[in-house]
């Protein structure tokens, strides 16, 4: 069985997550999932932007009908990256990492040593058992500790028009993780390996199981004017989609942390299901200057299950849909995003609901910076704020940064660059 990471797109991204995954043996992961790819305008923004304009159509195909006179051809490449270590798992995982190897070259190098009094020994088997309670204490403050990882890239073509606007896509965002369990027999392993002299990390019995999930998707959209009137516009759209899951599952012992062939990525850690789907968008502007925006968008109208079967792990790409309302004038747009129903999820981990907040503002035509604010309204992630910056000479490229941080000491970030011909 074929991973998804077979296409370009998907296996820079997936690379991108292996090479974290490595800098991260000891990972664990909140299952309830952020739904879509980042983008950094609307990461900017407090996650908001199915009001935007034509730009964001990959959130809310029905904004493809948003555009200025004089843009023919658009382009937009997206990469995110957002991770959380509020317990300074990283740095931990590598410290027990390496001070395992050097306490088992101690151990089985004891027949080595020249020992010459009782005096000696003893201070020699001191700094053993003081090696092994320092590794104890590092795996008991890591024990079931969270660290997440999430990401997202995908590349847009745009083609607006006054009639009827389209554009080709291609999208991947999933998170990976994975959770230690600290089994108290190794301490006991370790103390008779310094008695015996002859240690083998194979016999403790610490593992990490690491969890995870990818979204692959390439596919069409296309926005319709419905109505055009004195007092509003309304507009809808579509995107018909090919959709890949990968559900990846890993469990491996504490000696394996380092070792080339712990990769969460092989074809027997991943199952995979593939089809096509349906994300459907309504957008509707009014006032007298356009001032008021609202959005509906219902993201994949069908189900999708995975099932892991060897290990009973259930995943479910649902139907979900979210409000967008924005109030835009010529130097400020102040926007709220909601979710109306959960996002999508493992079995038996509560889903996430977001809502975010942000205001953009606009200088000399060509600046935008940008603040805002999301939170989750099933409290199962933690509260996020962010910043973004866009610059856009001669409105033909385009440059958009943004940042975040957040609860349980969450970073992220995100980069688009856009060019419009």
């Amino acid at each position: 069985m074929a991973p998804f990471t077979q296409s370009s797109l998907s296996k820079l991204s997936t690379g991108f997550l292996k090479n974290a995954f490595f800098l991260l043996p000891i990972m664990a992961l909140t299952l309830p999932a952020y739904g879509e790819s980042f983008t950094a305008k609307r990461t900017g923004q407090g996650f908001t932007d199915l009001t935007q304009d034509f730009t964001s159509s990959l959130s809310n195909p029905a904004l493809l009908t948003k555009f200025r006179n004089g843009n023919d051809v658009f382009f937009s490449l997206n990469i995110g990256l957002m991770a959380s270590d509020k317990y300074n798992v990283i740095d931990t995982a590598e410290t027990i990492s390496d001070n395992l190897a050097v306490l088992a070259d101690d151990i089985n190098g004891m027949s080595l040593q020249i020992i010459q009094s009782p005096a000696q020994m003893k201070s020699y088997n001191d700094d053993l058992n003081q090696q092994v309670d320092n590794i104890i204490a590092d795996l008991e403050s890591i024990d079931g500790k969270i660290v997440k990882i999430r990401n997202g890239l995908n590349l847009q073509i745009i083609i607006p028009s006054q009639s009827f606007s389209f554009g080709l896509f291609t999208n991947q965002y999933g998170r990976i993780g994975g959770i230690m369990d600290y089994n108290e027999n190794d301490e006991k392993i370790l103390d008779d390996a310094i008695l015996s002299g002859d240690l083998d990390l194979q016999d403790l019995e610490s593992a990490t199981t690491a969890v995870g999930y990818s979204v692959a998707e390439a596919g069409f959209m296309a926005g319709y004017s419905v109505l055009t009137d004195a007092n509003y516009d309304l507009s809808i759209g579509a995107k018909l989609k090919y959709q890949r899951i990968d559900v990846y599952y890993n469990r491996v012992q504490i000696s394996e942390f380092e070792d080339d062939d712990f990769e969460i990525t092989n074809d027997e850690n991943i199952t995979d299901k593939s089809g096509t789907n349906i994300d459907l968008g309504l957008y509707i502007n009014w006032g007298v200057k356009r001032q008021w925006h609202a959005a509906l968008v219902t993201n994949n109208i069908i189900k999708q299950t995975v099932h892991h079967t060897e290990q009973n792990l259930i995943f479910t790409l649902k139907s979900s849909t979210s409000f967008g309302l924005s109030y835009q004038n010529n130097w400020v747009s102040v926007a709220t995003d909601i979710d109306l129903t959960d996002r999508e999820q493992f079995a038996t981990i509560a889903p996430s609901k977001y809502a975010g907040m942000g205001a953009e503002f606009r200088f000399y035509e060509h600046i935008q910076f940008r603040l805002g604010y999301r939170t989750d309204l099933n409290d199962v992630d933690g509260d996020i704020y962010t910043a973004g910056i866009g610059i856009s000479p001669w409105e033909v490229f385009a440059i958009d940064i943004a940042a975040f941080t957040g609860d349980s000491d969450t970073i992220g970030a995100a980069l688009q660059l856009n060019l419009k011909i």
